[in-house]
């Protein structure tokens, strides 16, 4: 049975895992990513990751998710809000010259809406649109079991909406996208704002919820309440079958998930939350997707 290596590239880490296409998972590793990576550390610590996978189990095809934007012609990352130094990596070129097999390439958040539609529980949903909760906010839509790929693989970049006219400053430059009030680096930066306390991680934040940190507390209500027009304006515009959440932050999706869902539910038209599932997916979903990118022409 054929093996299909993927790779799905974070703020937070990388991480691989090698599939057959029935699901079948042979390997799993992750290392940690540097937010200061220059293009040149960037690439070579990827190639180091896949060749220490080469070590463990062989595989015939390789996909890797990266953030973008991109330019998914040319196998280009173009640059990244959360991986600041990168700017125009020659990705994929640059691996084909490394491993002689066929390599694919994606938006990290359209990988995770591949992994999600393939192997995520109770999938194959006609439209199915995945939100990745992580150090940014990414968005990835699936319509009759094809990924929506937009000009270049730039499509559903959902957390540089913007909710907030002229609110916080964003990764990317602009103010008030929904990122910036709901991910990783939203709370931390908003707590920060509130506190003049530097939280290092998702973890520390959503200790400090637990706690009934005064402060903490109110970032998250904001980032729900912002996070929940985003979500809106994606349900009228696209109208999915079911909207799942992935990444670091939905470990967490006990403490905001019921507020979020029902803030949504209750803007949106009765006939669409009727027919509507929310669900928390897969941690692996990221790198199960960059695999599936793999599939295409392939046999089952």
């Amino acid at each position: 049975m054929k093996k299909f290596l993927g790779i799905d590239v974070g703020g937070g880490s990388v991480k691989g895992t090698v599939i057959s296409k029935t699901g079948k998972i042979y390997f799993q590793s992750s290392i940690k990513t540097n937010p200061i990576w220059t293009n040149e550390e960037f690439l070579e610590n990827i190639k180091n990751f896949i060749f220490e996978i080469k070590k463990n189990t062989t595989f015939e095809k390789i996909g890797i998710g990266t953030p973008g934007p991109i330019d998914l012609d040319s196998g280009v990352i173009l640059k990244s809000a959360n991986l600041p130094n990168l700017k125009n990596v020659n990705l994929i070129s640059f691996l084909k010259e490394i491993f002689p097999i066929p390599i694919y390439f994606n938006n990290d958040s359209n990988v995770a809406s591949l992994g999600e539609y393939f192997f995520g529980i109770d999938s194959k949903k006609k439209s199915l649109f995945v939100f990745t909760l992580g150090t940014g906010l990414g968005g990835g839509f699936i319509f009759n079991g094809k990924l929506y790929n937009g000009i270049k693989g730039n499509g559903m970049e959902v957390g540089h909406m913007s909710v907030i006219p002229n609110g916080a400053i964003c990764g990317c430059g602009q103010k008030g996208c929904a990122e910036s009030y709901f991910s990783t680096s939203g709370f931390l930066n908003r707590y920060f704002e509130a506190t003049n306390i530097k939280l290092q991680n998702a973890k520390e934040f959503f200790d400090l919820v637990i706690l009934n940190d005064k402060d903490a507390k109110e970032v998250l209500e904001l980032g729900v309440e912002t996070f929940s027009e985003c979500i809106r304006a994606i349900i009228y515009i696209l109208n999915p079958e079911k909207i799942v959440f992935l990444g670091g932050i939905s470990k967490s999706y006990s403490l905001f998930g019921k507020s979020l869902e029902e803030k949504v539910r209750s803007k949106i038209f009765p006939v669409l939350s009727e027919n509507l599932i929310f669900a928390v997916g897969e941690d692996f979903a990221g790198s199960l997707g960059s695999a599936a990118l793999c599939f295409e022409g392939e046999d089952d």
